[in-house]
């Protein structure tokens, strides 16, 4: 009788069909997810769930998850792996920041996965029909969903951008443009019991494998499903997990990336180069010190302003980009300009700085360099290559950030070269040290002097 069984899955007589539903994000119609659930799957006797997500080539990633914030979920992310195929990356929602890969997840990649051509210049479309056989529980069972729930909540997430293409299950995603939660009838999604049971006893094993690689559209109810037309609806209300990205995200990220460069890449770096610089300047460098990293402090509270509004509007203040952001800055407004102003009253008592002065050199030091640091931190979160973060912008920071250490580096070497020169001298008896603030034949505001020795403040 198995041939019989044969030709009625394959001419889909007489077993049943399935009822497939779909739903799509409000924001963009072109992807489509599509769920349909044995009617043997229960959570008393687990089994598989099948799904199908769609969605065009233009964008980077897809993901659905089913629960109804990102903690907690069990996700799917889609993305190209090549032209012609994609990856299906199981992962955990640990928090709102990027999730995790999980190989708990039991997935089944099913015919008919791959990029299609569309024709007609329509561009093409990502496909992954999947199985999933421990679908129904997650993460140890904190997360469950039950196939009789008339209300089941699943969030969705894309990104725009160019292809990731990459094979790896754990490639890195930068962040979603728009994300939200559905609401599905899970009632409405029946794969008939006749469909099922003739499709295993035709092959399919327990693991979800086929004996016969040619059976496998057997168990396949996506083999012949057109989803803009055999698809039920069950979807409610659309509510969102949280704050859409702003439209004027590009704007404000553009602005955050410039100023914060613009400072940590060159600025703060050259205003620390002022006061080790070996040469005399036309004005005390205690004081072009002070206004070039007043100014600069001003310009990096602007960009941090820019950067925690763009992270609260993407749900990403638990990313240690922003983290390493409100540490650096907190540190640069409150820490930095009280060591200072305590480095500046030890040396007008006639002291060299003390313990305020190294204190204040090497905070700032290990300030920038973890700026800098964090900046290419915030490339990799907005994603190399992508719209946020375009290859050439990364590079350019890179070459200037080093060019800059090296420069910062190349000063200091110099300062201390010309100091121990002039510590020998002394030694030696040949003269006192020279006055290196710029302001004449004193130290600072002519205090602070011993004999034989002009002071300097550092």
């Amino acid at each position: 009788m198995k041939w019989l069984t044969f030709l009625l899955v394959t001419l889909n007589i007489g077993i049943g069909t399935s009822s497939i539903i779909s739903f799509s994000p409000p924001t963009n119609p072109s992807i489509i997810y599509s769920l349909t659930i044995p009617n043997t799957t229960t959570l008393s006797t687990p089994g598989p769930i099948y799904l199908q997500i769609t969605a065009p080539t233009t964008l980077q990633w897809i993901g659905l998850g089913q629960g109804a914030q990102m903690t907690g979920a069990n996700m799917f992310l889609l993305y190209t792996s090549s032209a012609s195929k994609i990856t299906l990356s199981p992962r955990s929602g640990l928090g709102h920041f990027e999730p995790q890969y999980t190989s708990s997840t039991q997935l089944t990649l099913l015919p008919g996965t791959g990029i299609t051509n569309n024709g007609n210049g329509n561009g093409s479309t990502m496909t992954a029909n999947l199985r999933c056989d421990n679908c129904l529980t997650w993460q140890d069972g904190t997360g469950r969903m039950s196939p009789l729930d008339p209300d089941f909540p699943f969030i969705w997430a894309y990104k725009v951008g160019v292809p990731i293409n990459s094979a790896a299950l754990d490639a890195d995603l930068s962040i979603h443009d728009e994300m939200g939660q559905v609401r599905v009838d899970l009632t409405k999604a029946a794969l008939p019991d006749t469909f099922y049971t003739s499709s295993s006893s035709l092959g399919w094993n327990e693991s979800g494998s086929s004996s016969s690689s040619n059976l496998s559209t057997l168990t396949n109810p996506f083999a012949s499903y057109n989803p803009s037309t055999d698809s039920i609806s069950a979807l409610s209300t659309p509510t969102p997990t949280g704050p859409h990205i702003p439209k004027n995200m590009k704007q404000v990220l553009i602005a955050h990336a410039t100023l914060m460069a613009l400072a940590f890449a060159i600025l703060f770096p050259m205003g620390g180069m002022i006061m080790p610089l070996p040469v005399s300047l036309p004005v005390q460098k205690i004081t072009l010190h002070r206004i070039t990293q007043l100014l600069t402090l001003s310009i990096t509270l602007a960009g941090f302003g820019a950067g925690v509004y763009i992270a609260h509007a993407a749900n990403q203040l638990r990313n240690p980009h922003p983290i390493i952001g409100m540490i650096v800055v907190g540190v640069l407004v409150l820490v930095q300009p009280i060591l200072g102003i305590l480095q500046h009253r030890n040396f007008k008592k006639g002291n060299t700085g003390g313990p305020f002065g190294v204190c204040h050199r090497w905070v700032g030091r290990g300030a920038m360099v973890l700026g800098m640091v964090n900046g290419g931190l915030g490339f990799r979160l907005a994603g190399v290559g992508g719209v946020f973060a375009p290859k050439g912008a990364v590079v350019g920071y890179a070459v200037v950030v080093g060019g800059v250490g090296i420069l910062y580096l190349g000063v200091l070497l110099w300062d201390w070269g010309v100091k121990g020169r002039r510590d020998e001298e002394r030694e030696g008896g040949v003269g006192g040290e020279g006055e290196r603030d710029g302001g004449g034949g004193k130290g600072e505001e002519g205090v602070g002097e011993k004999p034989g020795v002009v002071m300097e403040e550092r």
